[in-house]
């Protein structure tokens, strides 16, 4: 799951008034303030997040503008965080972070300042209706990445679709699908396996016989590997004759343009599947770690409780506009229940006319 520790700076932004978007300024500067936010997949909600902004208050398109924190550091807050040395973080900042502005559907571009100087240099020139989060100065940032804050002003499910793959990134899944799924019907899986927090990581050996027994149902499951295990090179042969999309391990466009095309999008336990919630009409089946509980939420002593919180739901409950094949499944990922919930998933989309019996 996402790592949400931190919360906001103060309580979580209002609906804006359009009322008050200034005319002459047509472009909102949404400013991640690494000092003070995760480098972790929690930059979608982020993105969400100015997305929405963008269309209450009708400006053209946001820039998302990264910053480091005071001294030119990261956040050190979380177990995650302190998990992560510097160099890490740095990387995550040019693959993760930024990759995402390149999918956003509303980013007209992203700025990286390791000088928050040279970022205040910048806000001099911009009125303060483009700034997002609103009220952001340097000397006092203010951050929106948790999903409780976003559910609270109720966005619309137009404003959730925030990020989709370009056509040329769909023609490069869809060559591969042509030989890596043959029977047409494709089904992703996505794992977990890190050496952070280990006792998080998917349960490999059930997935792999859902995944054989995915594919004697007449489906093509396809394993979507960690990006630790890929950047190591753990992956080759990890997983059988259960075919591999190693690409979308590290290339995000990729990933999300696979989950795009794909029937039935399952996952365990974590942040980067959770993007598929925020793109229109793209499965999203995800395992909670409802027995491996991540750090960030056994240090508070509150358990399920406090990782519904962080997921901005109800215990056991969902992100708005949920179906059986978009959303949380509260169970271990016990072979059983991964079957059943791709069971649930199909017969859904066979009562729609997606999928053949």
């Amino acid at each position: 799951m996402t790592d949400s520790a931190g919360s906001s700076a103060g309580t979580g932004p209002t609906s804006p008034d359009p009322a008050t978007a200034s005319p002459a300024a047509p472009t909102l500067y949404a400013v991640f303030d690494l000092g003070f936010t995760p480098v972790t997949f929690d930059i979608m909600n982020f993105l969400v997040f100015a997305n929405l902004w963008t269309l209450r208050a009708g400006f053209a398109g946001y820039h998302l503008v990264l910053v480091m924190g005071p001294d030119g550091r990261f956040r050190d807050l979380t177990p995650k965080d302190k998990a992560l040395d510097d160099d890490e973080k740095v990387w995550r900042v040019r693959h993760v972070l930024m990759s995402h502005a390149h999918i956003a559907k509303r980013c007209l571009g992203v700025s990286f300042f390791d000088r928050r100087e040279d970022l205040a240099n910048l806000l001099r020139a911009v009125h303060p209706d483009q700034l997002f989060p609103p009220n952001y100065t340097v000397a006092e940032p203010k951050t929106a990445f948790m999903l409780a804050d976003l559910f609270r002003i109720e966005p619309t499910a137009q404003e959730l679709d925030t990020f989709a793959a370009h056509p040329s990134v769909l023609r490069k899944v869809d060559d591969w699908l042509s030989r890596g799924a043959p029977t047409g019907k494709p089904v992703t899986l996505t794992l977990r396996v890190s050496t952070i927090e280990s006792a998080r990581n998917s349960d490999v050996d059930a997935w792999l016989q859902a995944a054989a027994r995915i594919r004697d149902a007449g489906f093509d499951p396809i394993i979507i590997p960690d990006t630790d295990l890929v950047t190591s090179g753990q992956d080759v042969g990890a997983f059988g004759d259960i075919p591999v999309f190693a690409m979308g391990a590290i290339d995000l466009e990729l990933r999300i343009a696979l989950y795009q095309r794909a029937l039935v999008n399952l996952a365990d336990n974590g942040g980067p599947a959770f993007i598929s919630y925020f793109m229109e009409n793209v499965s999203a089946v995800c395992f909670l770690p409802v027995e491996k509980l991540p750090e960030v939420v056994t240090v508070t002593g509150r358990g399920v409780d406090r990782m519904a919180e962080l997921l901005g739901v109800e215990p056991y409950g969902d992100f708005p506009w949920s179906s059986p094949v978009r959303r949380f499944v509260w169970q271990p990922d016990t072979l059983d229940n991964i079957l059943q919930a791709f069971d649930e998933a199909t017969a859904h989309l066979s009562r729609s006319g997606e999928v053949g019996p």
